[in-house]
This record gives C-alpha cells, sequence and structure tokens, in this order.
C-alpha cells in the first residue's frame, strides 16, 4: 500500500513538471503584448538616419521609413536635392534603354552655359538607378529550349556619364564620380572608360602615371595604347614610337591609332579632324605643332578649355578657344580675361586703343580694348572702351562670354547720368551675366531721363522683354504689358524681316515664361512674306515625349529631352518651337530657375 502510495505521489510530480515546462515553452511562442515593441532595424539603419537629419526635426517618436540610394554600380551619384541635384527618383517611370538613348545623345558643345549646368547634374544627381522595362512576352530560348540569360548592360550608364562628363570638360566633377566607384567596381572596360575619360578631360599627370603603371602589369593591346598616348604626351617621342614598332610587330598589321600616331609625330599636313576618336581629341589638345592648329578649335568644350590652358600653344589659338570655352561653360570667364591680359602692346597704343582696334582681329582688338579699360581711370573712358569691348564681342557672336569677362571692370563705374549713352550696354551685360541688381541700377538711370531722352526711353523698351523674361521688377512706369509690346521697341533701321523674327523670339519666349502678350501685339508681326518660316523642328516623336515625361513629371527625362532638342547650336540658335517646348516643360517639371537661364540665353542676342 505504502509503495502503491509513494507510486501515485511519483506520477503525480511527473505530470505537474510536465505541464509547467509545457506552459513555458507555450510562453516563449506568445508574443508579450504589454512588453515594448522590439527594434528590428539594424543599428546601423539608425546611424545613417541621424547623419541624413542632423537638424533632427521630427521630434516625436513615429518611425518614419525612407528610401535609400541605390549602390549599383550603373548609376552613382553624389549630388543631393538641397545641392541641384534632381533628386533620387529623378528617372522613375524611364526605363532603362530608352534612358541609355537619351543619355548618348546629350549634346556636348553647345555654346550655353545654362544648358551645361543641367547636362552636369543629369549626369552627378543621386538617384536611383532607370528600371528595365520588363518583358511581357515570351522567354528568349536556345534551340535546345533552355531560356537564355541576357547580361545585364546596367553597368554602361557609368561608363557613358564618364564619357559625357569628360567631353563637357566637367574635369573635377569627373573624378570626383569615379572615387565614389568602389575599387573591386573600377576593372576592365569602366576602368579604361575612366582613364580615357580623365585624359579627355585634361588630367594628364596623375593619369599618365597611373598608365605606366599599369602597362608594366598587363599586356592588353588597349592599354600599351594608352601608354604611347601618355609618352606622347610627356613629350617622349622616341620611346612613343618604340612601344608602337614593338605593338605593332605582336598585331602584325597597322590600324587606325598606329596611322594617327606616325602623322602626329611626323607632323605632316595630311591631318584630318577625326571626331570619333578619343585618341585624336586627347593629343590634338596636348601636342604642338601648327598643323594641328587649324583642328583644335573644333574640338569639344573639354578639349577647348585643355587648349586655351596650354601655355606652348600660341596666344591667338588659346585665346579663341578660351572664347569658346567660357561661352560653353566649361572655363572660367576670369580665366579669359588674366589671358587676355598677357598680350604685351605697346605702351603709346593705348592712347588710340579706340581708333587702333578697328583694324585688328577680333580675338585680338576685344583684348586691347579689354585692357585699355582696366587700365583707364576716367569713368567716362572706361565705359567707352567696355561698350566697343562688347559691341564687337555681339558681332562675333560671344556677347554672352564677354558680359561675364568685363563684369569686374563694370562693377567698378557707377550709374550715373552723364553715362546715359552707356546705360542700356551695361544693363543687357549685367543681365546676361546674371547680376540683376547692378543691372536694376542701370535701368534706373534709363529711367530718371525718360522724359528728357528719346534715345534712353527707345532703349529702355528695347530691354523691357529681356527684364520680363529675367524675372526682375520693371522700372516705372512701365507695365507688363508694355513688355510684351516689342515691336515697338525695336529699332526702326531693321528690316521687316529681321523685325519680324526678334519680335517672335521674343514673344514666344515672353509666352512661355508665363508672361501672356498684350492683345494685338502677335498681329503687328503678320505680314504676307511672314506666313510660313523655315526652322529646324524636331522631330514629332521627341516633342510628344517631352509632353508626355512633362505631364507626368518623370524629371530626368524631361531634362535629358530639353537637351537633345536644344541641340549642340544652343538656345540662342534654337528654332522656336524646340524652345517653347523646352521651356514650359522644364517650368512643368518646376525647374524654372534653369527655363529662365535658357530663355535669357535665347533671348540675349535679340534685344540690342
Amino acid at each position: 500500500m505504502t509503495v502503491y502510495s509513494y507510486k501515485n505521489i511519483f506520477i503525480n510530480l511527473l505530470i505537474i513538471i510536465f505541464v509547467l515546462m509545457s506552459n513555458v515553452f507555450a510562453q516563449e511562442d506568445v508574443p508579450n503584448i504589454y512588453a515594448p515593441p522590439q527594434n528590428l532595424v539594424p543599428d546601423v539603419f539608425e546611424i545613417k538616419e541621424e547623419i541624413n537629419d542632423p537638424l533632427n526635426l521630427n521630434n516625436s517618436d513615429e518611425v518614419t521609413v525612407s528610401e535609400l540610394p541605390n549602390t549599383n554600380v550603373g548609376w552613382i551619384g553624389y549630388l543631393s536635392i538641397e545641392e541641384g541635384g534632381l533628386g533620387l527618383e529623378m528617372w522613375k517611370g524611364t526605363d532603362s534603354t530608352f534612358a541609355k538613348t537619351l543619355i548618348d545623345l546629350l549634346p556636348v558643345n553647345a555654346p550655353s552655359p545654362a544648358m551645361r549646368n543641367l547636362a552636369k547634374r543629369l549626369l552627378l544627381s543621386d538617384a536611383f538607378e532607370p528600371s528595365k522595362k520588363e518583358d511581357k512576352g515570351l522567354q528568349a530560348i536556345s534551340p535546345s529550349g533552355k531560356p537564355i540569360i541576357s547580361h545585364d548592360q546596367d553597368a554602361t550608364f557609368l561608363s557613358l556619364r564618364f564619357s559625357k562628363l569628360a567631353s563637357l570638360g566637367a574635369k573635377d566633377e569627373l573624378i570626383k564620380l569615379s572615387n565614389l566607384v568602389p575599387s573591386e567596381d573600377l576593372t576592365g572596360n569602366l576602368a579604361k572608360e575612366a582613364i580615357y575619360a580623365r585624359l579627355l578631360s585634361g588630367e594628364t599627370d596623375q593619369v599618365c602615371n597611373e598608365v605606366i603603371e599599369l602597362a608594366k602589369r598587363t599586356n592588353e593591346s588597349y592599354w600599351r595604347k594608352a601608354l604611347i598616348v601618355c609618352q606622347l604626351i610627356l613629350g617622349k617621342r622616341d620611346s612613343a614610337l618604340l612601344s608602337l614598332e614593338l605593338l605593332l610587330a605582336e598585331l602584325d598589321s597597322e590600324d587606325k591609332f598606329s596611322n594617327l600616331i606616325y602623322t602626329l609625330v611626323d607632323e605632316t599636313n595630311q591631318i584630318e579632324f577625326d571626331k570619333n576618336s578619343i585618341y585624336f581629341k586627347i593629343l590634338i589638345a596636348v601636342m604642338p605643332g601648327q598643323e594641328l592648329d587649324k583642328h583644335r578649335l573644333n574640338l569639344q568644350p573639354s578639349g577647348l578649355s585643355v587648349v586655351a590652358q596650354n601655355s606652348i600653344l600660341p596666344w591667338k589659338i588659346r585665346m579663341l578657344a578660351a572664347e569658346k570655352a567660357v561661352l560653353a561653360g566649361s572655363l572660367s570667364s576670369i580665366y579669359l580675361g588674366e589671358l587676355a591680359t598677357q598680350f604685351k602692346f605697346e605702351e603709346e597704343i593705348f592712347s588710340r586703343a579706340a581708333s587702333e582696334s578697328k583694324s585688328m582681329e577680333g580675338f585680338k582688338a576685344r583684348a586691347l580694348l579689354l585692357q585699355a579699360a582696366a587700365l583707364n581711370t576716367s569713368f567716362i573712358e572706361r565705359a567707352r572702351f567696355l561698350r566697343l569691348l562688347l559691341d564687337r564681342a555681339d558681332n562675333d557672336e560671344i556677347f554672352q562670354a564677354y558680359a561675364a569677362v568685363i563684369m569686374p571692370i563694370l562693377i567698378t563705374i557707377k550709374p550715373r547720368s552723364d553715362l546715359i549713352w552707356f546705360a542700356t550696354f551695361a544693363a543687357r551685360a549685367s543681365i546676361a551675366g546674371g547680376n540683376y541688381i547692378l543691372a536694376s541700377e542701370w535701368l534706373l538711370v534709363l529711367g530718371q531721363t525718360l522724359d528728357l531722352d528719346y534715345e534712353a526711353s527707345g532703349s529702355l523698351l528695347r530691354l523691357l522683354p529681356l527684364i520680363a523674361i529675367a524675372g526682375q521688377p520693371l522700372p516705372k512706369p512701365f507695365s507688363a504689358e508694355q513688355a510684351t509690346d516689342v515691336w515697338s521697341g525695336l529699332l526702326d533701321n531693321f528690316s521687316r524681316e529681321d523685325k519680324e523674327k526678334r519680335a517672335s523670339r521674343l514673344l514666344v519666349l515672353l509666352s512661355s515664361m508665363g508672361i501672356e502678350p498684350k492683345e494685338g501685339a502677335w498681329k503687328d508681326i503678320i505680314s504676307s512674306s511672314n506666313i510660313f518660316e523655315i526652322e529646324n523642328i524636331p522631330a514629332t516623336a521627341l516633342r510628344y515625349q517631352l509632353r508626355d515625361a512633362a505631364k507626368n513629371k518623370r524629371i530626368a527625362e524631361v531634362v535629358a529631352i530639353s537637351l537633345v532638342m536644344l541641340g549642340s547650336e544652343g538656345p540662342s540658335k534654337s528654332g522656336l518651337v524646340a524652345l517653347n517646348a523646352v521651356v514650359r516643360a522644364l517650368r512643368n517639371i518646376g525647374l524654372e530657375a534653369d527655363a529662365r537661364s535658357i530663355a535669357i540665353e535665347a533671348a540675349i542676342s535679340y534685344v540690342n
């Protein structure tokens, strides 16, 4: 009996222990609803969020989730939206194939700082990579029936961006972008593209040291050609020829590269401009030789900047290249000003600089007038030389470049009534150079003499459309309606045809900026000879695609198509159909300042 009791007690204890253990295990599977929520986000993301929000503007306990930048090697950028970038989702809605086509078509030669600024921001923005278009059809298969896996081509975005930035002459930006690429990804074709892009943008010393080291470790013909290019850049002509002979001995035949090297080394007159050869574009900018001078000014903005800064080349070539580079936005206007002062004129020529400049070549006359303006201590004489300089620049279609160059001198001249004859030029140059405060001061001088000076009244009337396009307040007593009365402000010595072209352009730009012309403004322009116009009009598909992209806020697509439509001649030569579409599209996606800059460039040479 006693044994039985002990047995029952033991069994009961086992049952109790089993029940207790079951409850413990069950509790591990049931969440504790009273405990605070667990942080399931890794600590590294908490740190990143603190870095991205240094001001800690959100003091609530609410958890927010934000998208992180894409780290795919195909699209790496460093320009945030606060720094002028186009936003992480700038490619949203645009498939990668079309995005690549647009980037490939981006013009790099346009004489337009506004276009260059937009292009750089498009290429440098921190953004998510364009998405691949999903194929809803059948999958490609091999004859055996197995699916064919296509290789991801998105990494080509980066090499293409390297190339475009190099052609634009954006050397510093290119280096900064390439430094963001992880070293393990910067290999193969991407490494080659990066090296040649840096050479093209003028970064020769550091790159050539890298190439020399690479050539020691590899036998690839690509790097051996790069070595030959660097040897020529460094002035080692014999070493370059020896390296070329060794390469040809292995290749067993000559090619375009070897023909180019022999032609450049021999300095023959058989050299022809080769816009498709990266080697030609690199070497033509840095190698000496009179036979090459005739080709240097046909280079892209990057090459023009390199030529302008190449001290072994003739001053004339450097000046002409610098003027074009400043116009394209790839070179500082300060550098052009300093280069212009390097020419040593005879001292006595400055006493008759105005008359002497008339018989000189344009670039030399501009240098003389710039120096004369800077050296003269008389306000009136300084203004006179600047007016002559701007006249020469206007005639040679580089007004925008010299408007920036003269700004340090122009700001030393105090706007006053006895300089009324200079006020129009000063105001126009100030607007072109983006100095609206100075422009308003000169406009005020014009406005104060309206009742006394008929010429001043006409000058100010001609400037009103430009002031309105620039978004600046109109001087009293003028109204917005008068700013759109462009026909009344045109000079009488213009032909009827010239008046019609100028008035049409200004009215289109005003309208595209949201300033509707006064009633009857268009009617004044219509004549029997102005029924049809001949101009380059972008393809219908491109125009409609731009409109659709703007409507659906596909930001990068709008920017890229706009640049393609404006073309390599820039806003000043673009047709009215393209200008109207581009300005309106940019404003539609919120890029008001960029639209205005393009409109000003398109209008500046038509207001004089």
